[in-house]
């Protein structure tokens, strides 16, 4: 049954995508990254500056992910700024992408889960940091402490690098939660923050709800969080299952909850 269920899946997903080479790409916001704001450029890449010093997350520039159309065209090249941090969630091609991170300036300290010291250094990076769940690296400009996400992380399902990261990012008085990737878990409850940037995507079919949360599984678990802010990523840049964007946003509308921000890729988002 999970084979012809896995043909089923496959197929429809491939014919999406398949519609998508015959459409023009959405042109996102053009912002400028201002002092203490973040953009999002597509999926889980976000980049932020927090009192000078700049954050990017899981970093996809690609026009395609193997045949995967990008939805959305990317707002900006990040590898325009000298990038201080770049964290990496987990091994999955959507969030840990050699040639955008061959593009970046190899003096950023960039934050891996279990697996990744050896590729990044490989890549010309000078200084990679390991994080575990539970710890924390910190230097005179920052505190990065790091939470086991519920997500298998193996890069292309082998081995037994299956460790997920999410990561809280504190600078000053200034503290911003990136989930990554992670089904519905408990392992964020109590996190002090301004600001929650958390997965609503690649939902559908249900099974995948054992590695993706819901729309309302990412609000339960951002609802645990001493947190003012969430806004929804992990959506709307690639057509990795089988919900659309439109269902995604009602979904969140319909939870009626000003602390949900919905912003456009691409948009300027004050911190």
């Amino acid at each position: 049954m999970n084979f012809f269920n896995n043909i089923s899946f496959l197929s429809k997903l491939t014919y999406r995508n398949a519609c998508t080479y015959f459409k023009d790409r959405e042109i996102p916001h053009s912002d400028e990254l201002l002092q203490n704001s973040l953009i999002w450029l597509g999926h889980a890449s976000v980049i932020m500056n927090i009192d000078g010093k700049i954050i990017l997350t899981d970093p996809v520039m690609a026009s395609f992910l193997g045949n995967l159309k990008r939805l959305v065209k990317l707002p900006f090249c990040p590898s325009k700024l000298k990038i201080d941090y770049i964290l990496l969630s987990h091994g999955h091609t959507d969030h840990i992408h050699f040639p955008s991170l061959r593009k970046l300036n190899k003096d950023a300290t960039v934050i891996v889960p279990n697996g990744y010291i050896t590729p990044l250094k490989l890549l010309g990076f000078k200084k990679v940091i390991l994080l575990h769940g539970g710890e924390s690296y910190k230097d005179n400009h920052i505190k990065i402490d790091c939470f086991d996400a519920n997500h298998d992380g193996r890069r292309f399902y082998l081995g037994n690098n299956s460790r997920s990261n999410s990561y809280l990012i504190t600078r000053n008085n200034k503290k911003v939660f990136f989930a990554g990737d992670t089904a519905f878990t408990d392992k964020f409850k109590g996190i002090v923050c301004d600001l929650a940037l958390m997965p609503v995507g690649c939902y559908k079919p249900d099974r995948f709800s054992e590695m993706h949360c819901t729309p309302e599984q990412s609000y339960d678990m951002f609802k645990m969080m001493k947190c003012t802010t969430m806004i929804p990523i992990h959506y709307k840049t690639f057509s990795l299952s089988l919900e659309n964007t439109e269902e995604t946003i009602n979904r969140l509308k319909s939870l009626n909850d000003n602390s949900i921000d919905l912003i456009n890729i691409g948009q300027h988002y004050p911190l």
